[in-house]
């Protein structure tokens, strides 16, 4: 194995609770899982966040190490070396109170979108469905808070969100009046996405998510933000 490095360089874009900058300090559930994987190696973890479009551009670049929480994808899969997963995250749809919004989750979801217009974090992964709708059906922006404005001011009827998120900016933007649907719900595993060449890394990170896990500490960073 070569020289295990100093530090390593991650990219990833803003996603509160798992990654989000307070004061000037980048902290999150992610954020911590990852620096505490790399920290029973002693190597320091140095994150910066972008808009995900600039963090693809970073990545593909060769200007870091590697970006998370990314869906791993046939086409990712051939440029990058993705981890095992480092989270299961859950991702549903979300209206404003007093809208009748219910889907079956026994029929075609393609269809039961028709009429609706969604709105959608671009440049991310969701599911084959999601990811294959178009404008006008989907628009997309580049922040969660945007999907929840867009939301309130009407520019959607729907928004497809994580849930750990949604909950984090309710809390934040104080808003009380968004729902969500019933009937949708997508799991996915999120991970972290290293350069081809840095498969030493990526097996590195692999043990020591099993350690963090082995140890409690994986759980104990969910316990202290609350999930």
């Amino acid at each position: 194995m070569k020289k295990t490095p100093d530090i390593v360089n991650l990219v990833a874009d803003p996603y509160p609770p798992y990654q989000y900058n307070e004061s000037g300090t980048v902290r999150g559930i992610d954020h911590d899982i990852i620096t505490a994987v790399f920290r029973e190696f002693k190597i320091e973890t140095r994150v910066q966040l972008f808009p995900w479009k600039d963090c693809i551009t970073l990545i593909e670049n060769k200007k870091a190490d590697g970006i998370f929480q990314i869906v791993l994808t046939p086409e990712r899969e051939s440029v990058f070396s993705f981890s095992r997963p480092l989270r299961t995250a859950g991702t549903a749809l979300y209206c404003t109170a007093g809208t009748s919004v219910e889907f079956d989750s026994e029929r075609d979801i393609k269809v039961q979108l028709e009429g609706y217009t969604l709105g959608a974090l671009a440049g991310y992964s969701y599911n084959p469905v999601i990811d294959s709708l178009k404008e006008p059906s989907k628009k997309e922006v580049d922040t969660q808070e945007k999907l929840l404005k867009g939301l309130l001011d009407g520019r959607f009827d729907l928004v497809v969100m994580d849930t750990g998120v949604e909950a984090y900016l309710v809390d934040k933007m104080k808003v009380d009046s968004i729902v969500r649907v019933r009937g949708f719900e997508i799991t996915r595993e999120l991970h972290v996405a290293f350069q081809k060449n840095l498969i030493e890394l990526k097996d590195l990170f692999n043990s020591g998510l099993d350690k963090i896990k082995e140890k409690g500490i994986y759980k104990q960073i969910f316990h202290k933000y609350g999930l």
